[in-house]
């Protein structure tokens, strides 16, 4: 776990611009992480290390509005939130989860599912390559969306 500090610490430090300010942050981060970290499975650690820290900042700012702020060159070339270390893991991680949760699935309900999300099939044509009806393809579709809803709500997602 103590092996994501200096990352941490540099994230934080390029946020509010303040390397002492950013070590209260990364301590703050590990505080929270530890007082939950036996309350739920956290499979990602470093990504949920970021997002508490992340988190803390906002807070940080929206406390105290008179923060200084530095402002960097690279701050102009920024990467969109969607490619940023912390969201990149997170995603890989909900990717992995849904993988999870297809696999555990019937494989009639995980066929159907995958024919038409996926794939993009309609529901005729997966019923000629199932050699079912159409209102069967229709309830293994519609079964498989339950499960995997279901499933990801139990995660948190």
């Amino acid at each position: 776990m103590l092996k994501y500090y200096n990352e941490l610490l540099y994230f934080a430090q390029k946020q509010v611009g303040d390397r002492e300010k950013a070590k209260d942050i990364i301590q703050e981060t590990y505080i929270k992480l530890l007082e939950i970290k036996d309350k739920y499975n956290i499979n990602n650690e470093r990504a949920y290390l970021y997002k508490i820290a992340k988190n803390i900042v906002i807070n940080e700012v929206l406390q105290n509005q008179k923060m200084p702020s530095t402002e960097y060159e690279e701050n102009f070339h920024i990467s969109p939130t969607s490619e940023q270390p912390e969201e990149v893991l997170i995603k890989e991680d909900q990717e992995k989860i849904f993988m999870q949760i297809l696999e555990d699935l019937s494989p009639r309900v995980k066929q159907a599912f995958i024919l038409y999300t996926i794939d993009g099939y309609s529901r005729k044509e997966i019923a000629k390559i199932l050699d079912i009806t159409s209102n069967a393809v229709e309830k293994l579709i519609k079964r498989a969306t339950i499960k995997i809803e279901e499933e990801l709500a139990k995660r948190g997602f």
